[in-house]
C-alpha cells in the first residue's frame, strides 16, 4: 500500500492501527539496535514494516543531535536482520556490519561538494548502484544526511528513483529543517518527527561515551541540551563552560554585594571571571629579535661596532584581541543562558544549576516567583543590548547594578 503524499506542511505520524500492546509479529518489541527513546517512531515504523506497508521514502525529522542517524541505522537494522525481520538484532553478522557502516546494502549520502552540498555525481553514483541493488539482503537503504543538503542537481538525480521506486529500495532523509528540503523530494516522502531525549537518556548517553566527565559537569551539559545528546556531548567537552559558570557565580555574588564588587576592577572576583570567560589572557612575550651577524673585517680595516637591533614595527597589545567584542558578546550570551536556565530550575522548585548555588553567595534561592521573572526578563533585554551596544562590559555593568535593586515581591 502506497502512503499519501504529504508536502512541505507538518510532520505526521504513522497511524498505529494494531492492539495496544508492544509487540511485533508475536514477539515483544525492543526497539531497533542502538536506538535509545522514540518509542512511538520505532512502534510505528516497525509495525508497517512487519505488515510490508513501509513507505520507500522516509524524512526523518528532529532538532540537531537527538539521534536521527543512530535512528536510520536501527531501521536499517531492521530491514536487513535475518533473526530478528521488522526489529532487528543487532547481534547478528548483518546487523553488526551495519552498524559498523560496512554493510554493502546500506548507502549514506553525505555531502562531498562545495558548500557542503551533495554533489550530482554523487546523486548519479547512488542511483546506478541502486539499480543494481539489493546485493546480499532483501532490502537496499540509502540514507541521505542531510537531506537539505540535496541542491536542485543532485535532486534531479535522485527524483526518478524516488518517485519509482524499485521494489526493496528505501529511503531515509534526515533534516533539521522541512522548509530547507527540495519540494519535489519532499512531496514523495513522509515525514517521521523524531523529538527531543528524555534527560535520564542524554545522561546515560554521556556516562557511556565520555565517562571521565565529571558527574556535576554531566548534569550541567543535561540540562542546556534540551534533549540532545549530541549537544550534550559538546557541552560535556567544552572548557569554555566551566569559565562561564565560574562567570555567573561571581556574577550573582556581585549582585548580592552591590556596587562595590560591580565596580571593582580588573582585579575583583567578577572581573577575573569575565576575562577568563572572554578568553583574554596576557600575551606571550614578542621573540626577541636576534642581533644582526658582524660584517666581516678586511684586511687594515678597524671592525664596526654592532648595531642596536630595530624595534618590531607593530606590537600586539596584551588582552586586545581584534575580536574582542564578539568574544565579549558571545561570553555574555552564555552567561545570560546559563543565568536564565539557573532561574527556571529556581522556579520549578530546585536549587538551581549544579554546582552555582552552592558556589554562590547569593539570596536568589529565597527570591518569589514575581522576582525571578523579572531577573529573567533583565537578563533577555541585556542579550538584546549587547547586539547592538559598542560596550559589552559597560552594558553588563548597567544591568547587574539594576538587579541590585530591590524589585517588588
Amino acid at each position: 500500500m502506497n502512503a499519501p503524499s504529504h508536502g512541505s506542511g507538518d510532520p505526521i505520524g504513522i497511524p498505529i492501527g494494531d492492539p495496544p500492546g508492544d509487540r511485533i509479529g508475536g514477539a515483544a518489541f525492543v526497539g531497533f539496535p542502538g536506538v535509545r527513546g522514540h518509542r512511538e517512531a520505532q512502534l510505528a515504523l516497525a509495525r508497517a514494516l512487519a505488515r510490508g506497508q513501509l513507505h520507500h521514502a522516509l524524512v526523518l525529522v528532529g532538532p540537531r543531535g537527538v539521534g536521527k542517524a543512530t535512528f536510520a541505522r536501527g531501521l536499517a537494522c531492521a530491514l536487513l536482520c535475518p533473526q530478528r525481520p521488522a526489529q532487528g538484532c543487532g547481534e547478528c553478522p548483518t546487523c553488526r556490519r551495519v552498524l559498523a557502516g560496512n554493510h554493502p546494502d546500506v548507502d549514506w549520502l553525505l555531502p562531498d561538494g562545495k558548500a557542503g552540498t551533495i554533489s550530482v555525481d554523487s546523486a548519479r553514483a547512488c542511483h546506478v548502484r541502486q539499480a543494481h541493488a539489493p546485493y546480499e539482503g532483501p532490502a537496499y537503504v540509502v540514507v541521505v544526511d542531510p537531506a537539505d543538503a540535496l541542491g536542485e542537481g543532485a535532486g534531479n538525480a535522485l527524483l526518478k528513483t524516488i518517485e519509482e521506486p524499485r521494489p526493496g529500495i528505501h529511503f531515509l532523509l534526515l533534516t533539521t529543517n522541512l522548509q530547507g528540503m527540495l519540494p519535489t523530494i519532499l512531496s514523495r516522502a513522509l515525514p517521521v518527527r523524531i523529538g527531543r531525549l528524555g534527560d535520564d537518556i542524554v545522561g546515560d548517553i554521556i556516562a557511556t561515551r565520555a565517562p571521565e566527565v565529571p558527574a556535576e559537569r554531566r548534569d550541567m551539559a543535561v540540562l542546556l541540551a534540551e534533549g540532545s545528546a549530541g549537544v550534550a556531548l559538546e557541552l560535556a567537552s567544552d572548557p569554555s563552560l566551566e569559565r562561564c559558570l565560574e562567570l555567573l557565580r561571581q556574577a550573582l555574588a556581585a549582585v548580592q554585594q552591590g556596587p562595590r564588587a560591580i565596580f571593582g576592577g580588573d582585579l575583583s572576583p567578577l572581573w577575573i571571571a569575565w576575562n577568563a570567560a572572554v578568553g583574554v589572557g596576557e600575551a606571550e612575550p614578542a621573540p626577541e629579535p636576534e642581533p644582526p651577524a658582524p660584517e666581516p673585517v678586511l684586511p687594515g680595516k678597524k671592525a664596526k661596532p654592532a648595531s642596536k637591533p630595530k624595534k618590531p614595527e607593530a606590537e600586539a597589545k596584551p588582552g586586545k584581541p581584534k575580536d574582542a567584542p564578539a568574544l565579549q558578546r558571545a561570553a555574555v550570551r552564555r552567561l545570560t543562558e546559563l543565568w536564565i536556565l539557573h532561574l527556571r530550575e529556581q522556579m520549578r522548585g530546585r536549587a538551581g544549576l549544579p554546582g552555582v548555588s552552592a558556589g554562590a553567595h547569593t539570596a536568589a534561592t529565597a527570591a518569589t516567583p514575581a522576582q525571578l521573572v523579572r531577573t529573567i526578563a533583565a537578563l533577555q533585554q541585556l542579550e538584546a543590548r549587547v547586539e547592538r551596544m559598542g560596550n559589552v562590559r559597560l552594558t553588563l555593568e548597567q544591568t547587574l547594578l539594576e538587579l541590585t535593586r530591590p524589585g517588588p515581591a
